[in-house]
């Protein structure tokens, strides 16, 4: 029969552990990487977009600048060739005036002085008519150089709301795709636990047989064969003191095992009392130095709300005593107003990157399991590392104070 059960059990958790590979596969080459990967394209094909209006926007104001300047010169340019006209103007009616009175006392003036006259009238006619085109000219130029610097900035100024508009929405989707990816890390993450716990509770299971069998099972099985062998009258008495010693010790066994399962003072006497009485159990064990610190009023927590403290405790020592390398670890109860708080930290080598994702993939389930509860109650639980060295773990759970 042991050995049947043993098969099963074996079966059982090869098959279990198949699956969680298949899955495991399965998440990792589903919608998250997936999507991170539309993400940042996404994110991409608008950073390049942007960079384009951005460079159309910085040659658009470039030419709004020259195009400035450019019209700046021909109103300038224009508004002398107005001034040359109208002085051109002055002196040409002025010259055919000249011109009139000479032409009229013809008999009285000399041939060199009317050539003279006709030649000035005729010249200043000529310059007359360049700056008149001059002016036309320059006044096209100053008028369509104003209407395409008006068209630029118009440009410019849309592409500057555009830039706005780029970054807007970059912003916001970066902020709507990081709730959407944590989401299905989230979910990925339940995904994973749930798997694992089904193996973590195989894995329980086939521990709590196992240290029934060797521990209590076997003490059992050796005392009822010595209860069976025929002895003399000392042999009894001295079979009855051992029997005794042994039975003693599997009820401690018996008392240990429950313990561990669910502790019994935590419905007794409380959490602080078993915790206290956990700590130097554990202290004792691991030859660790503990001090526990009590800040405020203790209040009633529900058996739940017990067992999930005791629970994060017992994970947070089992991780100091299995990786920290630490010397002395301190705990501190706090009884605010609204929360407990359970700080636990110790003076080891710290944690070097804190990744859920990864430690539970490599089936560290402890502290995630824990995480989880807390999660359920309202409350959390944080790992953080203390300078220079060390880590503290701290667990927040919500209080509801009688009045």
């Amino acid at each position: 029969m042991r050995g049947r059960g043993s098969g099963c059990t074996t079966v059982r958790q090869r098959a279990l552990k198949t699956n969680l590979g298949e899955v495991r596969s399965e998440l990792s080459q589903s919608s998250i990487p997936a999507l991170r990967a539309a993400i940042d394209q996404t994110l991409t094909a608008i950073a390049d977009g942007r960079e384009q209006v951005e460079a159309i926007a910085r040659t658009t104001l470039d030419e709004v600048a020259r195009l400035d300047q450019e019209h700046e010169e021909l109103k300038q340019y224009c508004n002398a060739a107005i001034e040359q006209v109208e002085e051109l103007e002055r002196e040409s009616r002025k010259a055919r005036e000249r011109l009139m009175v000479v032409n009229r006392d013809i008999h009285v003036n000399r041939e060199p002085d009317m050539k003279k006259a006709y030649e000035t009238a005729q010249r200043l006619q000529i310059d007359l008519g360049q700056w008149r085109e001059r002016e036309v000219q320059l006044r096209m130029r100053r008028d369509d150089v104003a209407r395409r610097l008006k068209s630029l900035r118009a440009t410019a100024n849309r592409a500057e709301t555009l830039m706005l508009q780029f970054n807007h929405v970059t912003s916001y989707l970066q902020t709507q795709f990081e709730d959407v990816t944590s989401v299905l890390r989230v979910a990925q993450e339940h995904s994973l636990l749930g798997l694992k716990m089904l193996q973590s509770q195989e894995e329980e299971k086939r521990s709590f047989a196992q240290q029934l069998h060797d521990g209590p099972m076997q003490s059992l099985a050796s005392v009822a064969m010595m209860m069976q062998v025929p002895a003399t009258a000392a042999e009894s008495a001295e079979t009855v003191v051992d029997v005794r010693r042994r039975l003693n010790n599997i009820i401690g066994d018996l008392r240990q095992l429950v313990f561990d399962l669910r502790p019994p003072l935590l419905d007794d006497l409380g959490l602080v009392p078993t915790l206290k009485r956990y700590v130097n159990q554990w202290s004792e064990a691991n030859k660790l130095a503990v001090r526990i610190n009590l800040v405020g009023l203790e209040t009633t927590l529900t058996p739940t709300e017990k067992v999930t403290v005791f629970r994060g405790v017992q994970e947070a020592l089992a991780n100091v005593a299995k990786h920290a390398q630490a010397r002395q670890v301190t705990m501190n109860l706090v009884y605010g107003g609204e929360t407990l708080r359970v700080h636990v930290l110790d003076d080891g080598i710290g944690v070097a990157e804190i990744d859920w994702p990864s430690w539970l993939a490599d089936g560290k389930l402890g502290l995630a399991l824990s995480k989880q509860r807390f999660g359920m109650l309202g409350g959390s639980l944080d790992i953080s590392t203390i300078e220079p060295n060390g880590t503290e773990l701290t667990m927040e759970l919500p209080l509801i104070r009688g009045t």
